[in-house]
């Protein structure tokens, strides 16, 4: 069993690992800087927020989770819609990713229905080195994908 972080974007429920999260805050108490720069401790750390990355409709970003994206390297500010919890995930919970995009599907490695919800929550990969794309280069979620998930 592996425990995981489950997050909001917009209509896009993502899921990830707990063990390469260091903190969950709210995003408007972190000092920002040039280029979507954010202090965080004592660090100068990239802040991504995922809706616009994504490419997907969301409302902005009120939370921060300090993410790495790797095991090497700075961690990542995630900005995100809303932090759901941790979930409990076995192996057997996870299904194949149906069909996407190219530009979707290099981050993204199994999907978790969530059944009480009726929900597709995807896991992020790890490790991800495109999380380190510069803002705006991002892959785009296909919005037709977005429609069917059955998200909230």
């Amino acid at each position: 069993m592996a425990m995981y972080l489950q997050l909001r974007v917009g209509p896009v429920h993502l899921l990830l690992d707990a063990l390469k999260v260091h903190e969950v805050m709210a995003l408007d108490g972190l000092a920002r800087g040039a280029q979507s720069h954010v202090q965080w401790r004592d660090e100068v750390l990239q802040c991504l927020e995922l809706g616009p990355f994504l490419q997907v409709q969301a409302e902005p970003a009120t939370m921060a989770v300090v993410y790495s994206p790797a095991d090497e390297g700075l961690p990542l500010v995630l900005g995100v819609c809303e932090v759901l919890g941790l979930r409990a995930l076995q192996p057997k919970d996870w299904s194949a990713m149906p069909r996407l995009p190219a530009a979707s599907a290099a981050f993204f490695d199994a999907v978790w229905l969530e059944p009480q919800h009726q929900r597709q929550s995807f896991r992020l990969r790890y490790p991800l080195a495109a999380l380190a794309l510069e803002p705006g280069e991002g892959g785009a979620v296909d919005p037709a994908l977005v429609e069917d998930l059955g998200q909230d």
